[in-house]
């Protein structure tokens, strides 16, 4: 693809930019019906599947035989656009050799790439010889409604269909093919203290100072976590919200504290919680608080082996030695529990996502859209 090229799906990522899918509450929908539309003006059949509220998937299939399918994988909706902007979170601004935008890298890069490689492949679709299909989803910054809801009315038909179904999940990886992700297992910290009268502080068991105690204490064990090196990293905690107390003049009987624990691939979810419980009972001075460790959300890390033959192809293409680990969370796991042989590969760094002024470079966008179909071609042609 040439430069002129590039320039192009930057426009294409731009328009994708103007429509807001800020989840919640995401009305990915709006994005899913412009996406459609580009599908059937190139005389395709897409299919969005109504999720309620204004939220949808969107599929698209071509090709036939049941040897294989390629799903070119993303998401559909973004996080919130806050901090501090230097372009409007919504333009899509293109400023020197980056594209601006909430979602330019997360991942609304990774679908114009893919949908302009899937329209592309169709003008040689005579020489696929499996099936080719987008799944673009909504809802995977928040609980996966969308791939769930796909899997729950597709999986089974694509498991009939096809012997083996590869997915590319199109994340920002720098255009780096990674094998595995990481997990997280979410947690309120409930410290429980003892009311009295502000004026009487000495009466009561305060919890909001049992909840700074937590946090320093935290603060420790990421440290301790980020000692633990393996081949996918280290684990991590963060503390990312407290609150606590009743009243302005009463001393807090309840406080809360939440974490976020990123997980490795090998961790276990029980495991993790036994560990930050233990940690709070035998590491954390309380200040006469009681405390107990409430599960709000846990999402499995994924791993595909290394020995896979798909993950082998593709790396070979990429001229890149050894497969990485996507060091974030993201629907990998779930498609490789269902039978999926995904691997996780797209445009723009992580470290832009979620940020403000999230960018990608353009040229990338025209590197990733030559590789998703170098992909496709070794898969399928």
């Amino acid at each position: 693809m040439t430069a002129d090229n590039s320039q192009n799906l930057a426009r294409l990522l731009s328009e994708m930019i103007h429509i807001n899918t800020v989840a919640p509450p995401g009305n990915e929908k709006d994005l899913a019906t412009y996406i459609a539309d580009i599908l059937r003006s190139n005389g395709f059949n897409p299919i969005v599947q109504d999720l309620g509220d204004n939220r949808a998937n969107i599929t698209c299939e071509i090709g036939e035989g049941d040897d294989c399918r390629l799903i070119l994988n993303g998401h559909l909706d973004v996080v919130p656009a806050e901090g501090e902007w230097n372009h409007e979170p919504f333009s899509g601004t293109v400023d020197g050799d980056c594209l601006f935008g909430r979602g330019a890298c997360d991942m609304k890069a990774g679908l114009c790439c893919m949908l302009q490689a899937f329209i592309d492949t169709a003008k040689e679709s005579n020489k696929l010889r499996g099936r080719l299909k987008l799944v673009f989803v909504a809802d995977e910054e928040t609980s996966n409604l969308g791939l769930r809801s796909y899997l729950s009315k597709y999986n089974e038909n694509d498991r009939k269909t096809a012997k083996r179904n590869y997915a590319v999940i199109g994340e920002p990886t720098e255009l780096h093919v990674c094998n595995s992700h990481y997990g997280v297992e979410r947690y309120w910290i409930n410290i429980h203290g003892e009311s009295a009268h502000s004026s009487k502080p000495e009466l009561g068991v305060n919890a909001i100072v049992g909840a700074s105690s937590v946090v320093e204490s935290l603060g420790a064990y990421h440290k301790e976590l980020r000692t633990r090196v393996t081949e996918w990293g280290s684990p991590s905690c963060a503390v990312t919200m407290i609150e606590g107390g009743e009243k302005q003049n009463s001393i807090p009987a309840h406080a809360r504290v939440f974490i976020d624990r990123r997980t490795v691939p090998g961790e276990r979810a029980d495991d993790v919680k036994r560990e930050v419980e233990s940690w709070i009972e035998t590491k954390t001075d309380l200040k006469g608080c009681r405390s107990d460790v409430e599960l709000y959300f846990t999402f499995a890390s994924g791993l595909l082996p290394s020995t896979n033959s798909f993950l082998s192809e593709v790396l070979g293409l990429n001229s890149q030695e050894k497969p990485e680990v996507f060091p974030a969370g993201c629907e990998q796991a779930i498609m490789l529990a269902h039978g999926y042989e995904a691997l996780v590969l797209g445009p723009g760094s992580i470290k832009d996502a979620h940020m403000p002024d999230e960018k990608v470079r353009i040229e990338d966008l025209g590197k990733a859209y030559e590789l998703y179909r170098k992909i496709i071609t070794k898969i399928l042609m």
